[in-house]
């Protein structure tokens, strides 16, 4: 009993040690793991901060390592930890062998299907991601300047890869891609490009106005903003009054066209990329060209008036379709609305001609010579003087000829004659 006595207190002091022991192991054990994803800023930083690890990391990446927690200030992303996008790496490091792809979709999910229906979803080279826009880290809303996707950048963005010699020469060799190739150089010079980079306008038309940000279809698809079906819907989107003026019965609803491809849109008068301002010199010259890729005919009897004469001579200030037809709201003469009906033509000739009246006006601008039935007063005097000119040539061209021949013949008479006598 004594020893029991003596020894009960080393005993309770072993008992209580074994106690904390086994207390402080049983913490350690239910101590859940410090993960990646509960202090993601501690975790990233202490390697995707030192540029000194960063640097001793073998192998390459499309993406740098060297991402700080403080990339994302300020950017669209700012609210974000690094694990809300990289889920594989969630678990702390090492981190798993395959890195998946950030999947932007997951939150993008509208922009995502739109794109996974576009003509970039391809291979190879032309297929940009997200990061190829809107870069991996510094994602930056487009309303802001140093945003690659912001108006002021898009067309040297697309054009980075849109003047690529390499990609034109692998994806745009055929010629119904002539236009394709020459696109994104041929912008900065139309009144577009001139307006967002020169005039600082971001309100002007780029690329994804036209062609969309992330759903872009080839112009022939069906469901392609600029297809000739919907072309004049996109250029309506800015351009309201002459896209609405537009929809007359002279360019919409033409007699006997019954297929949509064959109506004249924005892009046959403007053309698509090399649009210039309707005041400067390269287009007055080319209007007329323009209008007669349709109206053949009354392009050739234009060029025999005073108007077309003058502009064959490279002068823009004369008479053109639009001073006549006017721009978009082309109506046939016979429609009162037209501003080359008879109720309205003297007051369209004195927009130039200041003392045009009733007289003036019954000039015919487009009169064809050769076309007795609708012109038979310029035909008949046409035919009498074309036979008289003919007949006339003709006469003295075998008269000339006759009188050469004679005067051939009696040289060699001449000639044989003097030999005689010698």
């Amino acid at each position: 009993m004594r020893a029991h006595r003596l020894s009960s207190p080393l005993f309770d002091s072993i008992g209580r040690f074994s106690g904390l022991c086994a207390t402080a192991l049983l913490m350690v054990l239910l101590q859940p793991a410090k993960s990646y994803a509960q202090d993601p800023e501690v975790s990233c930083e202490k390697c995707h901060g030192d540029a000194e690890f960063v640097a001793n990391i073998p192998g390459t990446r499309e993406h740098s390592f060297m991402v700080p927690k403080s990339v994302l200030v300020g950017t669209s992303h700012s609210d974000l930890d690094c694990a809300d996008c990289h889920e594989s790496e969630a678990e702390g490091y090492p981190h798993v062998e395959e890195v998946e792809p950030v999947n932007c979709v997951s939150c993008h999910e509208v922009e995502g299907f739109e794109w996974s229906g576009s003509v970039h979803l391809g291979d190879g080279m032309a297929t940009p991601g997200c990061v190829s826009c809107h870069t991996a880290h510094n994602v930056l809303s487009s309303a802001d300047p140093a945003s690659p996707t912001n108006a002021l950048n898009v067309a040297v963005l697309c054009g980075s890869c849109h003047t690529d010699p390499e990609i034109l020469a692998t994806y745009f060799v055929g010629p119904e891609q002539e236009l394709a190739r020459t696109a994104a150089e041929q912008y900065h010079e139309t009144v577009h490009g001139v307006a967002v980079e020169q005039a600082g306008l971001v309100v002007s038309a780029t690329c994804n106005d036209c062609h969309g940000a992330h759903f872009v279809l080839p112009a022939d698809s069906p469901a392609s903003t600029v297809n000739r079906t919907h072309i004049t819907e996109t250029c309506g989107e800015c351009h309201d009054i002459p896209a609405d003026v537009h929809r007359s019965p002279m360019h919409v609803d033409t007699a006997g066209v019954t297929d949509a491809a064959d109506l004249p849109d924005c892009t046959d008068c403007h053309t698509a990329h090399s649009i210039v301002r309707s005041d400067e010199p390269r287009w007055f010259v080319g209007l007329a060209e323009t209008c007669g890729g349709c109206h053949e005919r009354v392009y050739e009897t234009y060029f025999d008036t005073y108007h077309g004469q003058v502009t064959g001579l490279g002068f823009g200030l004369t008479a053109k379709c639009s001073d006549c037809h006017t721009a978009h709201q082309v109506f046939p003469a016979s429609n009162p609305e037209s501003s080359v009906s008879p109720l309205a033509l003297v007051e369209t000739c004195a927009r130039c001609h200041e003392a045009a009246n009733a007289n003036f006006v019954k000039y015919l601008a487009h009169g064809d010579m050769r076309d007795r039935e609708r012109y038979p007063v310029l035909f008949w005097p046409w035919a009498l003087m074309t036979t008289l000119l003919v007949s006339v040539w003709s006469f003295f061209a075998i008269h000339s000829i006759l009188w050469l021949t004679r005067s051939l013949i009696e040289a060699t008479r001449s000639k044989a004659r003097l030999e005689e006598n010698v």
